[in-house]
C-alpha cells in the first residue's frame, strides 16, 4: 500500500527525533558530563559523522527489507507470463553517507532462462506466446 509523500511537518518531526538520538549518542560517546577540554571539534565531528552513517545505514537497510517483504512471492515473467518465484540476492549499494547491504528480490524464469526484477507497481502478466 502506497503512503503519501512526507510533508514538511513529517520531516521536521523526524529531524527532532534524530536530534534526540544525537544527544543520546553524545552522552554514550563522551559520558554524561560531555567531552573534556582536551577533545577538539574535529573529534566531536568524527563521532557525529560515524553516528550519521550508522543511522543512514540502519534506516535504509530496514526500509528496503520491509519494502521487499511487501512483494508477492511470485511474479509473471515479462516475456512469457509464466509465474516465477522471487529469491533474495545480496547486493552492496552506496547511498549518501553509507554503504548498505540490500537483499534485492530477483526472479528467474526457467522457460525463458532469464533473470528479472519484480516490478515496482502491480505486476501485470503478458499473454503467453504460443
Amino acid at each position: 500500500m502506497a503512503r503519501r509523500p512526507l510533508t514538511s511537518d513529517d520531516l521536521a518531526a523526524i529531524r527532532t527525533l534524530a536530534e534526540q538520538f544525537g544527544k543520546i549518542v553524545s552522552k554514550r560517546a563522551f559520558g554524561p558530563d560531555g567531552p573534556g577540554p582536551e577533545v577538539d571539534l574535529t573529534a566531536m565531528e568524527e563521532v557525529a559523522v560515524e553516528a550519521a552513517r550508522a543511522l543512514t545505514q540502519g534506516m535504509v537497510e530496514d526500509l528496503l527489507h520491509r519494502q521487499a517483504q511487501q512483494l508477492p512471492p511470485t511474479h509473471p515473467c515479462p516475456s512469457c507470463g509464466r509465474a516465477a518465484t522471487a529469491r533474495a540476492s545480496a547486493r552492496s549499494i552506496v547511498v549518501r553517507g553509507a554503504r548498505v547491504e540490500h537483499r534485492e528480490p530477483v526472479c528467474y524464469c526457467p522457460s525463458c532462462r532469464r533473470d528479472f526484477f519484480p516490478p515496482a507497481g502491480v505486476p501485470e502478466a503478458r499473454r503467453p506466446r504460443v
